[in-house]
């Protein structure tokens, strides 16, 4: 299958900061968005991109193969972020991502994404054999 992912493509997309996205360790109550979610929220933007834009064959998705992200400040609950993902390069089915998220008076992540597209069928066939194996 071809995957014509172009150079440029951007996606944006935006959330509100729930309290199940925080750290828990700060202070008592409501805290700050935590890293892995802004990294997660950052992974599903780019994966959106791909879904939407170049792969909405059921069968193809896309997996996270490398992350390189910076968090840069601090975000409440209740926050609206804005995340931004666009195509940097594209190796057959690699495709690197520039990717930044915002809330309404900064900056508060940046970096670089990788997402590997795979065939679902074949991806969970491999991994179920693996799991035979581990088991």
């Amino acid at each position: 299958m071809d995957f014509a992912a172009k150079v440029g493509t951007s996606k944006e997309r935006r959330i509100i900061v729930d309290s199940n996205q925080t750290t828990s360790f700060l202070w008592e109550g409501e805290n700050v968005f935590s890293t892995p979610s802004m990294i997660a929220e950052m992974e599903e933007t780019c994966r959106l991109l791909l879904k939407e834009q170049v792969i909405p064959d059921q069968e193809w998705d896309s997996v996270g193969t490398i992350v390189d992200i910076k968090h840069l400040a601090a975000t409440p609950v209740g926050a609206e972020v804005f995340f931004r993902a666009k195509v940097l390069a594209v190796d057959g089915r690699r495709v690197m991502f520039e990717v930044e998220a915002r809330d309404k008076l900064e900056r508060i992540g940046e970096g670089r994404h990788e997402r590997f597209i795979i065939n679902v069928p074949r991806f969970r066939a491999k991994f179920n054999e693996k799991q035979k194996q581990l088991a």
